[in-house]
């Protein structure tokens, strides 16, 4: 009985797909056979790490790299085996990735068939299954076809995200410029998170770039000379997504210091405006402590409008004071 989640694709010589059952597919296997199989396991349990390890072979420390998971892109090379892990770009945001969601994959690829390991859903495989269905010979007549395939639309998928990443970025710098909501102290946050969100990604995308590159070399690739420039131009994506995490990386940078520059000027403004509010209050208290002097024989102390003068001295001089500041852009 197949294990729950698990399907098989196979693609006949004569060009039609059938799915079939899994206690079939020790049969398909080997480098004698002119089938082309494909294997799912969506969420794998142990029923289905016991199938790969006694019907797919499956070296040891791959099994081993299945049961612990978490692993860092990478592509291993085993006796008639090459197991690649990547992630992709898919499902509902986390609370640490508000805009995205990582999703582990490991493809396992054989002289006539590939196995495919996934932990959740996983957009990339049912697109590149959907259009396999429809279109067998157009995606893949090879395992290294449909490994291509696979990391083709999985690059592809980074695009989008980089797209709404970008936006927030400009939303942000816009905020910081104007004063928006999310600038001066409220902007540390969003910056952060979004760098954050970065180094993650870049964590995965770069080991991915150097799997790409690795599939280029005819000692590691399990792939034919006719696809290697298929694998050139999967190489080429992965060095432009790359890139755009590298800049988006810089920009936010450049915008944390541009919201230290405006809080720092605001400061300054805010400093400016005490200066020249203590300084206009501060004339009228030194005219009322002279005035306010217990000596007998002072001017104007007996006076009939010596009162009404000091007081007319105190708001002249204030009101000179700020025209003179306001004069020199101080309010």
């Amino acid at each position: 009985m197949a294990p729950s989640g698990s399907t098989c694709l196979v693609r006949k010589p004569g060009g039609e797909l059938e799915e079939i059952g899994l206690d079939e597919v020790e049969s398909l296997l080997g480098d004698g056979q002119k089938h082309l199989a494909w294997l799912d396991f969506a969420d794998p349990d142990e029923n289905d790490i016991a199938l790969l390890r006694d019907r797919i072979k499956l070296h040891p420390l791959a099994l081993e790299d299945v049961r612990k998971r978490r692993q860092r892109p990478k592509v291993d090379v085993y006796r008639n085996q090459h197991v690649i892990v990547a992630y992709e770009v898919g499902g509902k945001g986390t609370r640490r990735h508000p805009d995205f969601a990582l999703g582990e994959l490991h493809l396992i690829v054989g002289p006539n068939y590939m196995v495919t390991l996934h932990w959740g859903p996983s957009p990339t495989i049912d697109d590149v299954r959907s259009r396999w269905r429809q279109e067998p010979d157009a995606v893949a007549t090879s395992p290294a076809g449909l490994v291509y395939a696979l990391l083709d639309a999985l690059a592809d998928g980074y695009f989008p995200l980089l797209d709404r990443l970008s936006e927030r970025i400009d939303r942000l710098e816009d905020s910081i410029v104007t004063g928006g909501p999310e600038s001066g102290p409220k902007a540390v946050k969003p910056v952060l998170d979004l760098k954050r969100e970065l180094l993650d990604l870049r964590r995965v995308v770069a080991p991915l770039r150097d799997v790409a590159n690795a599939l280029l070399r005819k000692d590691v690739s399990p792939a034919e000379e006719e696809l290697i420039p298929y694998f050139q131009d999967l190489y080429d994506h992965l060095v432009r997504v790359l890139d755009n995490i590298d800049l988006y990386r810089e920009m936010l940078a450049a915008a944390l210091e541009a919201n230290l520059a405006v809080t720092s000027n605001s400061l300054n403004v805010i400093v400016k405006r005490l200066t020249a509010f203590t300084v206009i209050l501060m004339i009228p208290t030194l005219i009322a402590g002279i005035y306010g002097m217990n000596f007998h024989f002072m001017p104007e102390l007996s006076w009939p409008f010596g009162y009404a003068a000091a007081l007319l001295l105190m708001l002249a001089s204030s009101v000179g004071a700020y025209l003179y500041f306001r004069a020199r852009d101080w309010f």
